[in-house]
C-alpha cells in the first residue's frame, strides 16, 4: 500500500484558487497572443512588443503557482521528484508544466526578436531573416497553445469539483467558447457527468450565496431553474435571497 503524502494545510487550502488563477491566466495569454498574431511588424511592433511581455509575465506567474503546489521533477530519467511537502504531480500536471515551460521560453524569444525589429534592424536583408526568425517562433508558440488547450481541457475535466473554476467558466461562456469551441454549458457538460446542469447552477449559486454576492447567487439560481424547473433546492434559496 502507497505512502500517503503529506501536504501542508496552507497549499491545501489554495489549491482550487491556484488551479483557477492558472486557468484563467492561460486563456488569457492565449487570448492576448491571438491578439498580436496577424498585426504588422513595421505598422505596431510596439504594442506587440508589449503585449509578449505581459504573456510573459502571466506565464512565470502561472508557472511559480504551479510550482508552489506541485513537487518539481528534478531527475527525469529516474522520474524522481523533491521532497517537500507538496502535491504529487501526475501525467496531466507534468504535461501542463512543460507547456508552460516551453511556452515561457519560446515568448521570450519571441519579444526580443520584435525588440530587434523595433530599435537595432535597418538593413531590408537582416530586417527579413529576423523577421522569419520571429514568424517562425509565433507559429511554435500558436502550436503550443494548441496543445495547451487540449491539456487544460483535462485539467479542467479532473477539477470538476473546484467552485472557484467553476464560476470562471460560467461567468465567461463567450472566452469559453473561444477557446473551446463551447460554450460553458456545452463544455461543462462534456466533463461533469456526476451531476446535472442543473446542479451546477445550484451548487454555483449556493457558493456564490455563501460568500456573500447576493447577485450573483440570484442569476446562477435562475439559471438552475431554467434548466430543470422542478429544482426545489433552488427555488428555496432564491426565495431566500428574495425575502431577505
Amino acid at each position: 500500500m502507497a505512502k500517503a503524502i503529506y501536504v501542508k494545510p496552507y497549499i491545501q487550502r489554495v489549491k482550487n484558487w491556484k488551479i483557477r488563477n492558472m486557468v484563467m491566466l492561460y486563456l488569457e495569454a492565449r487570448e492576448q497572443f491571438r491578439s498580436i498574431r496577424s498585426v504588422s511588424v513595421r505598422r505596431s511592433a510596439r504594442r506587440s512588443f508589449d503585449t509578449m511581455r505581459e504573456i510573459c509575465d502571466m506565464l512565470y506567474e502561472i508557472k511559480e503557482d504551479h510550482h508552489l503546489l506541485y513537487r518539481r521533477l528534478v531527475d527525469l530519467k529516474k522520474k524522481k521528484f523533491e521532497k517537500t511537502y507538496k502535491f504529487m504531480p501526475d501525467t496531466v500536471d507534468l504535461d501542463f508544466m512543460n507547456n508552460i515551460g516551453l511556452l515561457f521560453h519560446k515568448v521570450m524569444v519571441a519579444r526580443e526578436l520584435q525588440y530587434v525589429l523595433e530599435h537595432y534592424v535597418e538593413e531590408s536583408e537582416t530586417f527579413q531573416r529576423t523577421k522569419e526568425s520571429l514568424d517562425n517562433q509565433l507559429a511554435l508558440i500558436a502550436s503550443l497553445f494548441d496543445d495547451g488547450i487540449r491539456i487544460l481541457k483535462e485539467l479542467i475535466r479532473r477539477n470538476n469539483d473546484n467552485m472557484l473554476l467553476l464560476t470562471l467558466l460560467l461567468e465567461n461562456s463567450e472566452m469559453v467558447k473561444r477557446h473551446f469551441g463551447a460554450g460553458a454549458d456545452a463544455f461543462i457538460r462534456e466533463f461533469v457527468t456526476d451531476r446535472g446542469l442543473d446542479e451546477v447552477y445550484f451548487s454555483v449559486g449556493r457558493f456564490y450565496f455563501e460568500c456573500g454576492r447576493r447577485d450573483n447567487a440570484a442569476r446562477m439560481l435562475k439559471a438552475a431553474l431554467k434548466q430543470n424547473s422542478k429544482h426545489e433546492p433552488a427555488r428555496g434559496l432564491l426565495a431566500e435571497l428574495k425575502a431577505t
